[in-house]
């Protein structure tokens, strides 16, 4: 059976105090027993983008292929289409210059515990449609657009997703 992976979106309030959100991060994973990875929303193209990571990056896991130590970098490198986590974290890391968080989460009950996490983090709840980045993900992803238009983009992002795999 699966994990389950939910993915929700949100704003720091007055700014990214990244040393404070990660140690908040690491004791919600404890407590909750889910696996979470964070990224600047700008960089994501939707939800669906970061559940194909996902689903991607658990395939890696069982496989025992992974190019990374644990699920969540996996995870980043997958979203990212990068193999490199420094060019992963250069791309969907967040920044100072992060202003709305993709949440990744994985595990029992993954959709039922992050409202917890958002609020554990400080973060205002937002919608995909708010936060997500579209067609400027793709491109700060260096997906060229070729013309696609807007209901071409999940495929584009799912693409480079998949891509991972080929070029191992």
């Amino acid at each position: 059976m699966e994990p389950d992976i939910a993915v929700v979106w949100g704003r720091p309030g007055k700014g990214l105090e990244l040393p404070g959100m990660l140690a908040a991060l690491r004791e919600f994973f404890t407590a909750q027993c889910v696996e979470v990875q964070l990224f600047d929303a700008e960089a994501v193209v939707n939800s669906d983008h970061l559940r194909s990571a996902a689903a991607h990056a658990l395939r890696s896991r069982e496989r025992k292929t992974m190019r990374s130590v644990s699920l969540p970098m996996e995870i980043l490198l997958y979203a990212s289409g990068r193999r490199q986590i420094r060019d992963a974290m250069a791309i969907l890391g967040l920044s100072e210059r992060t202003r709305r968080i993709a949440v990744v989460l994985v595990g029992p009950g993954a959709a039922e515990k992050a409202p917890a996490l958002l609020k554990e983090l400080r973060l205002a709840p937002l919608s995909e449609t708010e936060a997500a980045g579209g067609a400027s993900a793709l491109e700060r992803l260096g997906v060229p657009l070729n013309g696609a238009g807007p209901e071409q983009l999940t495929d584009l992002a799912l693409e480079q997703v998949a891509l991972l795999d080929i070029e191992r």
